[in-house]
């Protein structure tokens, strides 16, 4: 008589149940020889989850079973065999259908109406007992992270764990090139790429080890644990086999915030998403017309934006940078507003551009024509208008954000209900916060001097090696040195081969 003895054990098995595989060997072996096995084949699936019924052993003991090669299928107990009681049912069919006898060590089993009821009911309270096990480990998580600790040690880069009290501590050389990160993708206005290339030529270490990779670089840029706080619960894991798992967000009113000491303070956060977004927007493959100074070209005459026009065969279109108001159906009835600026071919103005920035790279001395007083007496009372509707605007909010507080404490208001309220005050006024740097610095660039030196070194740092830039590259090569670009075409010729000749004024940041 042959036997197939099926043994599964998993960490958490051994641990709470003491399902060892010596002890599930040893008494499958006993239990065949006492009903005359004379041979054994042994299946064993070491670290498991009964969960699944796509396993290793499992699947070449089922192999087994189709050729017929058993007498008797011996397992310990029922739900070694599988947690999920449909998977015990399609396996036990196959067995009976096999001709073999399935026993277990731990119960009876009899193949009668009676003995298969009282299998399915150990099946099913085996399957129950699984979700209580997850139910009773989610809400152990739920209620840690409710106390303002850690879940578990993320190994975020920046930070050190504290065991005992379930939090991260900064590592402050770490956390000095986190600050980096951030400072290149603000002040620089650089991207991903970008700042990957500049950490590896420093010879900066990544956080493996390695060198440092675009999505590395994204992941930190926009990890919210770097601006203080992590949210647990934030998603949910679930197995759909042994290797493969899905992955959901969950309702953001489901995630729970845990507060984590800060690398880099709510503005900085909130200003690499607006560039990064920007960086985006820019991006190569999000651009329907992929020119290296498309956003930047202003038209001379009137002040307003230039766009892309084509124009042409549309197998071989030639394009321009056009007027908005030549463009833009907002300006189709305004016959009086429409600019009279003649279009500028695109590929030949980029190119004037670009090799103007190498030949001032490689020429500080001819940098001081471009240090002008860039004063704009009306944009500067635009901003210092808006300045004035904000901080109105932040003290509503603040008077809002003190009253649901004070309808918290005299208990009008429950703790949810006040928390979520706060919350979204508390990203109004963040959003506030950055909106009211980013114009306090526009209008001290507007009423500030930009100096030939600040020129020259911004030059230096993008345009002294650009023999490998990509595409994308180069447009973020122009964006880091040039607020705009000022232009006209002033020649008369209209012939189609004719040679274009332009005013340039070029704004550095």
């Amino acid at each position: 008589m042959i036997a197939a003895l099926y043994i599964r054990v998993s960490t958490t098995d051994q641990a709470e149940k003491g399902y060892s595989l010596e002890t599930q060997l040893s008494e499958n072996r006993q239990k065949a020889s006492e009903l005359g096995a004379t041979a054994f084949v042994e299946f064993i699936d070491d670290g498991y989850s009964g969960e699944y019924i796509d396993r290793p052993a499992l699947t070449q003991l089922r192999d087994g079973l189709e050729r017929r090669e058993f007498d008797i299928v011996v397992i310990y107990d029922p739900d070694r065999l599988a947690r999920n009681l449909a998977h015990q049912l399609i396996i036990t069919d196959e067995i009976e259908k096999s001709g073999a006898k399935l026993l277990f060590v731990s119960v009876t089993f009899e193949a009668s109406p009676e003995g298969k009821l009282f299998y399915s009911m150990r099946g099913a309270i085996s399957a129950y007992e699984k979700e209580k096990i997850k139910e009773r480990t989610t809400r152990g998580k739920k209620g840690k992270a409710r106390q303002g600790k850690l879940v578990n040690n993320g190994r975020c880069f920046g930070y050190d764990y504290d065991k005992v009290n379930s939090m991260y501590i900064i590592n402050e050389d770490q956390a000095a090139i986190i600050r980096q990160i951030f400072d290149l993708c603000i002040k620089d206005k650089m991207g991903t790429a970008l700042i990957s290339k500049e950490l590896n030529r420093e010879g900066i270490p990544a956080p493996r080890g390695n060198r440092w990779i675009v999505s590395s670089i994204h992941r930190i840029l926009t990890n919210t644990a770097y601006r203080g706080v992590i949210y647990s619960m934030k998603h949910k894991s679930t197995k759909t086999g042994f290797n493969t798992r899905t992955i959901e967000t969950r309702p953001e009113s489901e995630w729970i915030p845990i507060k984590v000491p800060a690398i880099v303070d709510e503005i900085t956060w909130h200003s690499a998403q607006k560039q990064l977004q920007s960086n985006k927007d820019l991006a190569k493959r999000n651009l329907k017309n992929d020119y290296l100074l498309n956003g930047l070209v202003c038209c001379a005459r009137c002040g307003r934006k230039m766009t892309i026009k084509h124009s042409g065969n549309s197998n071989n279109p030639v394009s321009y940078y056009a007027c908005l108001t030549q463009v833009s159906t907002s300006y189709m009835y305004l016959e009086n507003d429409k600019c009279t600026a003649r279009r500028i071919p695109a590929v030949i103005l980029d190119e004037l551009v670009w090799d103007k920035l190498h030949e001032l790279a490689e020429n500080p001395e001819l940098i001081d024509q471009y240090a002008q007083d860039i004063g704009n007496p009306i944009a500067t009372a635009k901003i210092k208008n808006t300045l004035v509707k904000l901080k109105d605007t932040e003290k509503k909010i603040s008077t809002q954000k003190e009253t649901i507080m004070r309808w918290f404490r005299q208990q009008i208001i429950n703790g949810s209900d006040a928390e979520k309220q706060l919350d979204e005050i508390n990203k109004q006024l963040i959003d506030i916060e950055v909106t009211t740097k980013r114009l306090n610095d526009e209008l001290n660039f507007l009423t500030s001097q930009t100096s030939p030196a600040d020129i020259a070194m911004n030059l230096n740092k993008y345009f002294k090696d650009t023999q490998y830039y990509s595409e994308e590259e180069r447009k973020i090569a122009m964006r880091a040195v040039l607020d705009k670009v000022n232009v006209e075409r002033i020649d008369t010729t209209y012939a189609k081969n004719s040679k274009p000749e332009f005013t340039i004024d070029l704004k550095f940041l």
